[in-house]
């Protein structure tokens, strides 16, 4: 499945509005759908390797944004600019800052450790709460996050 867009009301709203529409997109490459990305392509394959621990995702671009879908079409990831990583997170504060140009539920943080080489630990952390966003994205089937 897609994204469900009732499921997705608040952030397609805010990413339609970002979005840019290449006119003359033709063998550009980091153009998706007709348009322009709108993170860097590191940060685009970080999502894809983290979408790896919710195997059910499924990555999509969304007006040029990328995004992880949960099979019941909530979106629970995306990903902007160069570190940007946005996790769908109702109830938790232990990661990032709150995000509400997506709504309530959402925050924000970055994708990768800054300022310092990562660890391993570093790295099981990141993947706790995408798959724990995944999860939440999965039993919260209510409309607009």
């Amino acid at each position: 499945m897609g994204v469900d867009p009732a499921k997705n009301e608040t952030v397609v709203m805010r990413l339609r509005a970002d979005a840019t529409l290449k006119a003359d997109h033709l063998g550009q490459p980091w153009v998706t759908d007709g348009y322009e990305w709108h993170a860097h392509p590191d940060l685009v394959e970080r999502l894809r390797d983290l979408k790896s621990y919710t195997p059910e995702a499924r990555l999509q671009f969304v007006f040029g944004i990328p995004a992880l879908c949960a099979p019941n079409g909530r979106i629970f990831a995306t990903a902007a600019g160069t570190s940007s990583l946005h996790l769908f997170l109702p109830d938790v504060t232990e990661w990032g800052q709150p995000y509400p140009e997506y709504g309530g539920s959402w925050r924000r943080g970055f994708a990768w450790v800054m300022g310092r080489e990562s660890t391993q630990e570093d790295e099981n952390r990141i993947v706790s709460f995408v798959r724990l966003a995944y999860w939440k994205a999965n039993i919260d089937d209510s409309p607009k996050t």
